[in-house]
């Protein structure tokens, strides 16, 4: 493509009239630009999981006593072979309980599980045995990643918004003002630290400490900037301390143990409340004075003896009246390759993609698509039934057959 230049210049004419190197660059570059786009465009897989038209694509995040009733709800998994990262996002969506994952943890493993009808809290404790991990809580959001790490995030953390009631009130109230925390994909972490610092007004002393990195995008609920900075830092094995004056805060190693003290109603007899505690709770430092329990422990141990100390609830109920609402998806594709379009859906949809003899030979296929709000089966359909293919899904595989298949 090459930019059209109309109209003659006479001798008479000042030279500012004719097109200077530097628009005639400017046309040149948006000309390549235009072209460049129009040849990568076609190869781009825009593929996205869609919500019904009647419901937003936002997730309403739960938290407070919201989670905590949320945690008690029965759930299950049947994954096979699936990938983690988009299985537990999409866990965390249909349970409207956020979930980060550690750095350090491979998010394209994985994994194999099949659980029903347990509680969610015990249905991710599951999920990070399953995978030798440990698991913290840092506000709203649960927390995957490396024992030792878990074992201390989410205490740091409150120990870091129990040390803002020394700061200047603006300052204070400032950091305590709840926001969402999103970024985009291939966000650096240090993006995120100086945007949260700038945010709250505060120097950020130590970024050096913080390596180049680029991470996948991610939608977290509300947060203080105490929670915000924690998950950001944890997979650094990072945390901060408050400058006294609340100006500035410095990135510090996140130390190896910590504890919080919390008091809990007491209910029942003393001696037996701590003799329970005792063996439930063996590593759990904790008096009994003036009708409650004084725990000086994690924040996840002082909340599982809370739960332990409270009235026992009748365990709530899925709801059944309400339908099920089966996904929709849209799928732009030009000139791709119906392989490469198969293996797309079939990890979108977490199971792994097979092709059986006499579809081998179809993979590499140019296919043309735009589907708009499909079902899974329409949209596989839509790709197949043009090259005489079909398919057969189960829990594990998505499987590519000649049609005719029994």
């Amino acid at each position: 493509m090459t930019a059209e230049l109309s109209g003659s210049v006479s001798p008479g004419q000042k030279a500012e009239s004719m097109p200077s190197r530097e628009s005639l660059t400017a046309v040149w570059r948006a000309n390549f630009l235009q072209r460049w786009l129009a040849l990568v465009a076609p190869l781009q897989l825009l593929f996205s999981l869609q919500a019904p038209a009647n419901a937003t694509a936002e997730v309403v995040w739960k938290s407070g006593a919201e989670l905590a009733e949320q945690f008690e709800l029965p759930a299950g998994v049947r994954w096979g072979a699936n990938p983690l990262r988009p299985a537990l996002s999409n866990l965390a969506r249909e349970q409207h309980a956020a979930i980060f994952l550690d750095r350090r943890v491979d998010p394209d493993q994985t994994m194999d599980l099949v659980v029903s009808d347990v509680a969610l809290r015990e249905l991710f404790e599951r999920i990070a045995r399953e995978l030798g991990l440990g698991l913290g809580q840092v506000g709203p959001v649960t927390y995957f990643g490396p024992p030792a790490t878990t074992a201390v995030l989410g205490t740091v953390a409150a120990q870091r918004e129990e040390q803002e009631q020394a700061l200047p009130p603006l300052v204070r109230n400032r950091l305590r003002r709840a926001q969402p925390l999103r970024w985009p994909e291939l966000t650096t972490p240090r993006e995120l630290l100086e945007r949260l610092a700038a945010d709250a007004g505060l120097q950020l002393v130590g970024l050096e400490q913080i390596p180049h990195d680029l991470w996948p995008e991610a939608d977290l609920p509300p947060l203080t900037f105490a929670q915000a900075l924690s998950l950001i830092l944890a997979g650094f094995d990072l945390t901060f301390e408050y400058a006294p004056d609340g100006t500035a805060v410095q990135l510090q190693p996140l130390p190896a143990s910590a504890s919080i003290l919390r008091r809990i109603p007491l209910r029942g007899s003393p001696a037996v409340v701590g003799a329970e505690i005792r063996r439930r709770f063996p590593d759990a430092r904790f008096t009994i004075e003036a009708g409650a329990v004084v725990v000086d422990a994690s924040v996840e141990t002082a909340a599982a003896i809370r739960r332990m100390l409270e009235p026992p609830a009748p365990r709530p109920k899925l709801p059944t009246a309400k339908a099920k609402v089966e996904k929709r998806y849209t799928l732009r594709v030009q000139d791709k390759s119906l392989g490469a379009v198969a293996a797309a859906i079939a990890k979108e949809i977490g199971v792994e993609l097979r092709f059986a003899a006499g579809a081998e030979e179809l993979r590499d296929k140019l296919v043309w698509l735009d589907v708009k709000e499909a079902t899974l089966d329409q949209l596989l359909r839509t790709l197949l039934d043009s090259g005489g293919l079909t398919y057969r899904l189960d829990q594990q595989t998505l499987e590519i057959l000649p049609a005719g298949t029994p």
